[in-house]
């Protein structure tokens, strides 16, 4: 079970089965799914049982998800994780927000904190990142925790905007 973890604005936790329907709504919402499912809407009953499934079986093996909440307020804005990349074995970070949240800096600022736990604790080493060529606003969360844009990549059938960071080049960051 991953640690709680927290930064100025923002409380992360583990996420939970009743975080399923936040997962759903997010999942099912035009805009956030935009670069998501670029082919179209996917089924909510396939999206629920996604998103049943990775709650409840303890993925990522390697990594963790947190639900992304305001500090005081328990109700998830979102979430943030590292987890396998596919085919690949690298740690990607992650994150999916409602659009109430969007704008804010809680992409930003979770990511950031998650992207230190995952190179200070975790001891990943690089951490990447994929995000949709056209998805702007995540390529700027990307480059503003440090990561750095790579060119085009083949993942989750798509060429997607690879970004990277080295472990060693966190810490000379920071």
């Amino acid at each position: 079970m991953p640690p709680d973890l927290d930064t100025a604005r923002l409380h992360l936790r583990p996420w939970r089965l009743d975080d399923l329907e936040v997962c759903v709504a997010m999942n099912m919402d035009r805009e956030v799914g935009r670069y998501l499912f670029p082919h179209g809407s996917p089924l909510e009953a396939e999206q629920r049982e996604l998103c049943r499934h990775k709650i409840t079986s303890g993925w990522p093996q390697r990594g963790a998800v947190w639900a992304v909440e305001w500090a005081g307020a328990d109700e998830m804005l979102g979430w943030c994780g590292l987890f396998p990349l596919e085919e690949t074995g690298l740690i990607e970070i992650g994150y999916r927000y409602l659009t109430t949240a969007w704008g804010k800096g809680v992409a930003t600022e979770a990511a950031a904190r998650v992207l230190g736990h995952g190179f200070g604790v975790l001891a990943f080493d690089p951490i990447v990142a994929v995000t949709h060529p056209d998805n702007l606003g995540s390529q700027q969360v990307l480059t503003k925790i440090g990561l750095r844009p790579g060119g085009l990549q083949f993942h989750y059938g798509l060429d997607l905007s690879f970004f990277a960071l080295e472990r060693a080049d966190y810490f000379a960051s920071r």
